[in-house]
């Protein structure tokens, strides 16, 4: 009984590890982010995770990716630079804007419109606060991404507690997202990103973005 629960929480546990890692992946990049490529863990934790829920195209841009990021001698900082480099061109600095951060940008044409309350709606439903310090507006891919992450974590609490209806719920709620949300907007931005990005590491991330949400 323990194992067939076990194997039940497998993707999900999994789905959870891929969209946090992805949130961390689209957020401005820093200091830990760097760490866990130079380390090797962002990608193998990703590449497992991905492997787990049956998607095994991204083998080869992982490993590129770590032979790239994890070698001997690499400097920290100047990876990170060249991270925050192309990340400031294509998101913020960029004119016309090549990559879209913000869900209400992509579908309204301009920040805080009915789509950045509707996802934000979506999050009071969940149980989720967004406390006065928090900078992002609710509507930025991170945030959708890291949404998706919890909404994977109640439905894994919910199956290891044997409670249906949160499981059943959060599962409910990953659809709505998804599909009123996150994947059209997160196509895009993966079809923006791999176009205009310069570095390894945000061509081979809008690739696995495009694998996840297709």
């Amino acid at each position: 009984m323990k194992e067939a629960v076990s194997q039940r929480f497998a993707e999900p546990s999994s789905k959870m590890t891929i969209y946090s890692l992805l949130a961390q992946a689209i957020n401005y990049p820093g200091k830990d982010l760097v760490k866990s490529l130079t380390s090797g863990e962002f990608t193998s934790k990703l590449s497992e995770a991905l492997q787990n829920i049956g998607i095994n195209g991204s083998s080869d841009d992982l490993l590129t990716l770590e032979r790239d990021y994890a070698k001997p001698g690499n400097n920290e900082s100047v990876l990170l630079l060249e991270l925050e480099k192309d990340y400031t061109w294509m998101c913020f600095a960029s004119k016309p804007r090549q990559v879209y951060l913000f869900e209400s940008v992509y579908r309204e044409g301009k920040l805080l419109q009915e789509s950045t309350f509707q996802i934000a709606r979506l999050y009071y439903d969940a149980g989720l606060k967004l406390s006065e310090d928090f900078k992002l507006p609710p509507d930025h891919i991170a945030v959708e991404f890291e949404f998706m992450a919890y909404l994977c974590f109640n439905e894994v609490n919910g199956i290891k507690n044997a409670d249906h209806k949160v499981e059943s719920y959060a599962i409910e709620l990953q659809k709505k997202v998804l599909e009123e949300h996150l994947q059209a907007f997160g196509l895009f931005l993966a079809e923006k990103l791999g176009q205009h990005a310069k570095t390894a590491f945000y061509r081979v991330v809008a690739r696995i973005v495009k694998s996840v949400l297709s």
